[in-house]
């Protein structure tokens, strides 16, 4: 609609699907997290089966915009949009999400980061429309941490975002570290490097800046040098070492 308002997009109509029972789903069915499409980023921040399965998520959900836009958007509009500060990207990532396309004739799914394939761009074809998300949900002992970099602390587009899940054995030791940060490559994906660094490790404060490192390294890498690179690199390790060091160090003190 802002895009209609501004003139970018042009249509002679516009169908509201919003409350279609097929874009409504919310629950776990055979081992799986399905969330269809129309469900608003405040009906996702207060669900307690969300909570329980995907607790990045919901939290994500509820740093989105205002009340006002968390009441009307939808996670279906979020990934269409592609925008690369999407906040529930990352954490959807984490969960491994598939999306569920379909239109009149057929119906695919495919893994979120094929579905975004760069900037305000995605795969879908015309007539195609996103109906769900199905996500790995979080098994017992995960931990679980997003920490999102904007202007303000709220009302407000993230300039850069990181989730990341994973567990800790009785040793210590790092297994399943999944991570993903926003805004920092052309297409969202996992940073496998800082995830594999990580993994059958005990982490401290040394691996947890070597980890941010392999961050910024594969934004370069992917992204190129360009004049934000050299405010963007600290930028991205910091908040990595942030959200490392409440994972899995501060976490641990608590525990």
């Amino acid at each position: 609609m802002i895009a209609a308002r501004n003139g970018d997009v042009a249509s002679r109509y516009v169908m509201d699907v919003s409350r279609l029972e097929d874009l409504r789903v919310l629950g776990i069915t055979d081992g799986v997290l399905s969330i269809g499409a129309a469900v608003t980023f405040t009906e996702i921040a207060n669900n307690p089966v969300i909570s329980r399965w995907a607790p990045i998520l919901a939290h994500a959900a509820g740093c989105v915009g205002s009340v006002q836009i968390r009441n009307v958007g939808t996670l279906g509009g979020n990934v269409a949009n592609a925008s690369p500060a999407a906040d529930s990207v990352p954490p959807m990532l984490v969960h491994g999400t598939r999306v569920l396309i379909q239109s009149a004739s057929s119906e695919r799914l495919e893994p979120l980061n094929k579905v975004i394939i760069g900037p305000y761009r995605t795969n879908l074809k015309p007539e195609e429309l996103i109906t769900r998300f199905i996500l790995e949900p979080l098994g017992n002992g995960y931990r679980w941490n997003f920490q999102r970099i904007a202007r303000r602390k709220a009302l407000s587009v993230a300039r850069m975002n990181a989730s990341v899940v994973g567990r800790m054995d009785q040793r210590g030791v790092a297994d399943d570290i999944r991570l993903s940060v926003g805004s920092i490559t052309p297409e969202p994906s996992r940073m496998t490097d800082a995830e594999d660094h990580l993994n059958g490790k005990v982490p401290d404060a040394l691996l947890i800046r070597e980890a941010a490192e392999k961050v910024s390294q594969e934004m370069v890498r992917r992204s190129g040098v360009r004049a934000s690179t050299e405010y963007k690199r600290p930028a991205v390790e910091g908040l990595v070492v942030k959200a490392l060091t409440e994972l899995f160090l501060e976490q641990r003190r608590n525990a």
